[in-house]
């Protein structure tokens, strides 16, 4: 796929395991990647283990980097996040970003009462 035909948009199913570290939470809390602070650390954990994982959205940089995926978080150009091979579970790619920021049946039921 040429390099101008990459989709830019992307979200990354994650495991768990990628920030059960205080250091690896930090470092997507300060770059806006996770939402929270120290004291809901432990929340976004527990959510994360729970659900199996947790994703996270950005502008693709790098799909076919041997190590990982690289993204950039929306709103931070310029800074971008290796997450390694092993750690992803999936990755869902589009050319335009959704301008509303629900998924699945919330975002279609607002559509049709519109």
């Amino acid at each position: 796929m040429p390099h101008a035909d990459l989709p830019r948009h992307v979200l990354v199913w994650v495991t768990a395991e990628y920030i059960q570290s205080e250091g690896m939470l930090h470092l997507l809390q300060e770059c806006e990647a996770i939402p929270g602070n120290e004291q809901s650390w432990e929340k976004i954990l527990e959510a994360a283990v729970n659900s199996g994982g947790f994703a996270l959205g950005g502008t693709l940089v790098e799909m076919h980097h041997g190590a990982g995926i690289w993204i950039s978080p929306h709103g931070n150009a310029g800074l971008e996040i290796m997450i390694p091979w092993t750690f992803v579970r999936s990755v869902i790619t589009a050319h335009e970003s959704l301008s509303s920021k629900m998924f699945g049946l919330p975002g279609s039921v607002n559509r049709r009462n519109s």
